[in-house]
C-alpha cells in the first residue's frame, strides 16, 4: 500500500516441503518501475528460505520481457520439465506442473535457495 493504495500484490503457494512457488506479481501501472516488483519477489524470497524451501519455481508469459528480467535479477533462470524431472522424477514433476498452473505459452523459472 502507498497513500492508502495498493500498489502491487505478490501470492505464493508452496508446491511440497522444500519447493515454494511465486504464481502472480502484479503493481498498479501508476507504481511501476519503482522497484515494487523487486521489494515483493525478495520479501517472497525471505519468506521461502525462512520456511526451510530449497527452491523456488516461477512462470512467466513466453513475451512478458519485463516479469522474467525481474526474476533474472533474482537469480532465476529458465528451467524445463526435463531438468526438473531429473532432480524430482517425471511423476512428481507432472504434479508440479499441475499444481504450478504452468500452460502452453509460458517458461518455467527456477531459483536454487542457498
Amino acid at each position: 500500500m502507498l497513500a492508502g493504495k495498493p500498489a502491487g500484490l505478490v501470492m505464493l503457494k508452496t508446491i511440497d516441503r522444500n519447493v515454494g512457488y511465486v504464481y502472480y506479481i502484479a503493481v498498479a501501472k501508476a507504481e511501476r518501475r519503482k522497484g515494487i516488483g523487486k521489494l515483493l519477489l525478495n520479501d517472497s524470497l525471505q519468506r521461502f528460505q525462512a520456511q526451510g524451501m530449497k527452491e523456488v519455481f516461477a512462470s512467466v508469459e513466453i513475451e512478458n520481457e519485463p516479469s522474467e528480467a525481474l526474476f533474472a535479477s533474482e537469480g532465476f533462470t529458465r528451467t524445463s520439465f526435463g531438468e526438473v524431472a531429473k532432480k524430482h522424477g517425471k511423476l512428481h514433476t507432472a504434479n508440479m506442473y499441475r499444481e504450478m498452473l504452468v500452460v502452453p505459452g509460458e517458461v518455467l523459472l527456477r531459483k536454487k535457495i542457498p
